[in-house]
């Protein structure tokens, strides 16, 4: 099958299971398995269709049979189809086993619209097709909150960035009279050089920059964020971060790429704007002790991560042509650094950070649900102890905050390792300003590397060690087995990223028409040390799984505390594990309500507006829906 045979059997897939799991949403067991088994078949189809253009290194273009418009596919786009293709194949897997909990409601409709409007948002060549598609995506992601006040600030926030990303969309047709992706690249790139700034479109980068940073959650635009995650359940938490923000970001790349013509000043802003968030909220991530809203700001530190690699190959290569045709920027017209492996190695290592965090951050969000399932809390303060009740949760846990921190040999590692060489090289550029950014965002991204491993230590440490604190901890048993295993088959995809990432980064580099040089893409000499410094843990592995009961004499009990009961008061709180860092950086933990303005308006999350906001987004939501439908009539 071609791949565009591939996504209309995909987005097929997905709406028919929307579709039968609401009607048959009066037995939630059965509509949670129609919505499982379709969302999975149809995520299947679209990481096969990425994967098909991706190895091929060519573009294809087509229409959709659902929907009366044109689609490309290129090796860009085709990476986002494998990151939602995989992520969506164990959501929907996970989510059939969530359906038995007395306290879910059935999600099918919502998760398998959001999952097909993401698909077309994707591959849409118009960029008015892909707004509207990335809003009718947001709009299913509203319905997966809960119907607590706090979780209708996505909807007020969003209808900020449509109304600017529709201003964009009017100033782009008024100045070049398309919204084509592929016209308007070949009309920005007849621009004469030395053109007024502004005619270059830098007033609709901005706005378009804002509108989908809403969307991606980048600080300050991220009030949305942590509320809609700590206020979903664990299969929408994970699709917010591995799917809806990720739609962001490609429209952020989308209008940075068109006509090839991009200033510096872009690509220093992102810059500036991914160290600003992957610092706070890695800081941030630390001083929370809900699960769920503790890893909804470590997806703000690694979307930042992500803008550092894009912000570093776009930005920094003046005039490169990367174009928006189908072979995604069949040629160069110029690189003003004249570093073509800098860019190449700036993008691969965003792109490929962009794929792990999406695995990594699944395999957290699933098991924490799988915690929340057993025992009916998310506050790691309220745990403790579950190791020993959830082994199989408790490893691939650990993998997944391994891989957040950014620990070797996991994939997390990789993406940010190749991230770091892009430093080294910004380093050594001509340019005076690539020199002085160089070393300090290396600095900056290794003191977030540093927060993220307090985290992880504190997340593991908190939840699965030490005795269980509440009697829900003391009483939980092991995740039914579809959640286990769709936990467990992330985490070995966590593993496999890293461990293979000198053979994957290569195939990513069909995305990026640069030479990405082979040292980059080979296992390099740091990365021996560092797999060596690894290997004297494979022993102590070996030892755990063979040793068996052999040492039948030795006994375990409560920890010594000097003759006296083991109180549950005794353990290390997660407050105090946070408290030297909060102290340290207490001036910018005071800018926590400034960098999130909109919680400064009053009175607007009354229990009123909530139901108004709702009601609202469900028109909004029917409206879009008959106007796509009315188009493929």
């Amino acid at each position: 099958m071609s791949a565009i045979s591939l996504i209309n059997s995909g987005v097929a897939w997905f709406v028919a299971a929307a579709v039968l799991a609401f009607l048959f949403s009066f037995q939630k067991a059965l509509s949670g398995w129609i919505a499982g088994i379709g969302g999975a078949v149809g995520s299947l189809y679209t990481a096969a269709a990425g994967f098909t253009v991706l190895t091929g290194s060519v573009g294809v273009s087509g229409a959709m049979s659902l929907v009366s418009y044109d689609v490309q596919i290129s090796p860009l786009n085709a990476i986002w189809l494998i990151t939602l293709g995989l992520c969506g194949l164990f959501v929907s897997l996970y989510n059939i086993d969530w359906h038995r909990h007395a306290q879910v409601k059935c999600n099918g409709l919502q998760i398998n619209m959001l999952m097909a409007a993401a698909v077309c948002a994707v591959i849409a060549s118009n960029l008015g097709m892909f707004v509207v598609m990335a809003e009718v995506m947001a709009l299913c992601a509203v319905f997966l909150t809960s119907n607590s006040k706090e979780g209708k600030l996505w909807f007020a926030l969003g209808r900020l960035g449509t109304l600017l990303l529709v201003i964009a969309c009017w100033l782009l047709w008024q100045r070049y009279g398309t919204l084509d992706l592929r016209l308007l690249d070949m009309r920005m790139q007849q621009l004469p050089l030395g053109s007024d700034i502004w005619l270059l479109g830098s007033d609709i980068w901005l706005l378009g920059v804002i509108g989908f940073g809403l969307l991606a959650g980048i600080i300050p635009l991220h009030g949305w964020v942590p509320q809609a995650h700590a206020n979903a359940s664990a299969p929408a938490a994970a699709l917010f971060s591995t799917v809806v923000m990720k739609i962001g970001l490609l429209g952020m790349l989308t209008l940075s790429l068109l006509g090839g013509n991009a200033p510096l000043w872009w690509g220093i802003a992102l810059l500036v704007l991914g160290m600003i968030t992957a610092f706070v909220g890695g800081l941030y991530a630390l001083m929370e002790h809900n699960i769920q809203r503790l890893l909804a700001y470590h997806t703000l530190e690694n979307i930042g991560i992500i803008l550092l690699g894009l912000g570093l190959g776009l930005g920094l290569g003046l005039g490169l042509g990367l174009g928006l045709g189908l072979g995604l920027g069949a040629g160069v017209t110029g690189i003003a650094l004249e570093q073509p492996a800098l860019i190449a190695l700036g993008l691969v290592g965003g792109l490929y950070h962009l794929l792990n965090h999406s695995l990594f951050k699944s395999v957290l969000f699933l098991g924490a649900g799988s915690v929340w399932f057993r025992t009916g809390h998310r506050d790691i303060e309220k745990l403790g102890g579950i190791g020993k009740k959830m082994p199989v949760i408790s490893i691939a846990m650990l993998v997944g905050l391994m891989a957040m921190a950014a620990l070797p040999p996991l994939n997390g590692f990789a993406g940010e390792w190749v991230i770091y060489q892009s430093f080294f090289k910004l380093s050594n550029s001509g340019a005076f300003v690539a020199r002085l950014l160089g070393p300090l965002l290396a600095v900056g991204l290794a003191i977030t590397g540093a927060l993220a491993v307090m985290c992880m230590a504190k997340v593991y440490g908190v939840t699965f060690l030490g005795a269980p604190r509440t009697k829900e901890a003391e009483n939980a048993t092991c995740a039914p087995l579809l959640m286990s295993v769709s936990v467990v088959a992330l985490a070995i995809c966590c593993v496999i990223g890293g461990v293979a990432a000198p053979w994957l980064l290569p195939m990513l580099s069909a995305a990026v028409p640069l030479p990405l040089e082979p040292a980059n893409t080979t296992v390099s000499q740091p990365m021996i040390t560092l797999l060596l410094i690894a290997c004297p843990l494979l022993p102590f592995i070996i030892m755990a799984i063979c040793k068996g009961d052999r040492l039948p004499s030795r006994s375990r009990g409560a920890a010594w505390v000097c003759g006296y009961d083991h109180e549950k008061s005794m353990v290390i709180t997660a407050h105090g594990f946070a408290m030297p860092v909060k102290q340290a950086f207490a001036p910018v933990l005071k800018l926590r309500k400034w960098l999130n303005p909109v919680s400064l308006v009053p009175g607007w999350q009354c229990e009123g507006s909530a139901l108004l906001f709702r009601r609202m987004a469900l028109v909004e939501l029917a409206v879009l829906v008959v106007i796509i439908v009315s188009r493929g009539a």
